[in-house]
């Protein structure tokens, strides 16, 4: 850990290493791109800062690192930001306020900061109020997900209360709506029925014609079922809120595979053969942004915030049989690779006593701690199967920082000290 540290310790070499030429992401049928921004939680300096706040409580001399990610990160405030928990003021307070070590600590830039992430859920949820009021169905993922959406700003907002309780109760209140049957096609379906594809949500994608319903922890309504669940076991609660976590997740039980698995997601005109099974669905992965895992999680945590024994059980089972097959795994990040799952399976053994899930861990931590070489910039080069991506990553979802806050969990096998795992919904 220790080595894995030093790679990232310095935030000028960081970004300097992470902004060199060539060190790009090539999207299909998109820009190039680099993906490291200064107030980026997934790959920017509040996704460093979190690794060496949790560091900091037992290591005193991280915090000083910390401290110097934040405020590099903090003279990136004056441009213009948008984005959920993943971009923009949100990430950053959410890192200050994992950092901090005393009730002052922060204060004023936390202050600063929450007015630009209370501005932020009021425009997204004027948005969206307006939406529901006239009817139009079809939810913008980027509307109510964990990354940029409700979903993940209305986690902060959790961590932040009493401070921001009725604005929570607000978001909480519009992913309740967000629940209820709406109008599509001339069909009743869902109310997080997505317009368009799961790639760019775009109403002319091919693919998806007449759009589809999202089952990925980061992008669809397995995040707002776990914030749900999460707020009700913190004590704050909502009308409609159960009735909420009840119609989700008897909705994601229904499609589980013959395998006991889920997809990723639903095509629109594959919900309405709900009763014809024969035509395979598209394929799930092991992950937690997408696949069984973080769905599981979440049916885990609505089964543990509403008393749903049966529902724990059917999650823990779920996520023992796809870690016996696992599949789609490509390399050992946080967001679709090998700590996730880590994570996920940590927290769910940990959770549930279960030993089949304890005996797992192991052999998802080796292949992680084998992938470190000392000779690259941060220890770790990350890959996409079919995509040229930028390989030195040291941020949160996709980089170093996020595997080493893993890898520090898995080995001190004891809750982390600070929240730094909520972003994913995993606490």
């Amino acid at each position: 850990m220790t080595a894995l540290t030093e790679h990232l310790a310095g935030p000028d070499r960081v970004a300097a290493v992470a902004t060199a030429p060539g060190n790009v992401d090539h999207l299909p049928d998109g820009p190039v791109r680099v993906p490291w921004a200064p107030l980026s939680l997934a790959e920017g300096h509040p996704g460093v800062a979190l690794l060496f706040a949790e560091l900091s409580r037992s290591v005193p001399r991280h915090r000083t690192t910390a401290h110097a990610h934040l405020s590099t990160a903090a003279q990136a405030t004056a441009a213009p930001t948008s984005g959920g928990l993943f971009d923009g003021a949100a990430p950053l307070a959410f890192a200050a306020w994992a950092a901090r070590h005393g009730p002052g600590d922060y204060a004023t830039l936390l202050d600063r900061l929450d007015d630009r992430v209370t501005a932020q859920v009021e425009r997204l949820l004027a948005a969206e109020e307006e939406r529901l009021r006239a009817g139009r169905a079809g939810a913008p993922m980027h509307a109510y997900d964990v990354i940029s959406g409700a979903t993940g700003l209305g986690r902060y907002l959790l961590l932040r209360r009493p401070r921001h309780q009725e604005l929570l109760a607000r978001v909480l209140s519009y992913l309740v709506r967000l629940t209820e049957p709406v109008s599509a096609h001339g069909h009743t379906v869902p109310g997080w029925w997505v317009r368009g594809g799961p790639a760019t949500a775009a109403d002319d994608d091919p693919d998806y014609p007449r759009g589809h319903f999202n089952l990925g922890l980061a992008h669809g309504i397995p995040g707002p079922m776990a914030l749900l669940a999460l707020a009700r076991e913190a004590g704050v609660r909502v009308p409609g809120q159960d009735e909420a976590i009840t119609r989700v997740c008897a909705w994601l039980l229904n499609w589980r595979t013959a395998g006991g698995r889920w997809p990723w997601v639903i095509p629109f005109d594959w919900h309405m053969k709900a009763g014809d099974r024969t035509a395979p669905l598209p394929p799930g992965r092991t992950a937690w942004c997408y696949g069984t895992p973080g769905v599981a999680w979440a049916v885990y945590l609505a089964g543990r915030a509403l008393s749903r024994t049966g529902w724990q059980r059917t999650a823990v089972d779920a996520l023992a049989a796809d870690l016996d097959d696992v599949r789609g795994l490509f390399d050992s990040s946080l967001c679709h690779g090998r700590t996730g799952v880590l994570l996920i399976t940590w927290r769910m053994a940990r959770d549930s006593g279960d030993s089949r899930l304890t005996a797992q861990l192991p052999h998802l931590a080796a292949p992680v701690i084998d992938a470190y070489d000392p000779q690259l910039p941060f220890g770790y080069r990350y890959s996409a199967p079919t995509m040229r991506v930028a390989g030195d990553r040291a941020g949160f979802l996709e980089g170093a920082a996020g595997i080493a806050l893993a890898l520090h969990t898995y080995a001190t096998d004891s809750e982390p000290d600070t929240p730094w795992d909520a972003a994913l919904l995993l606490s």
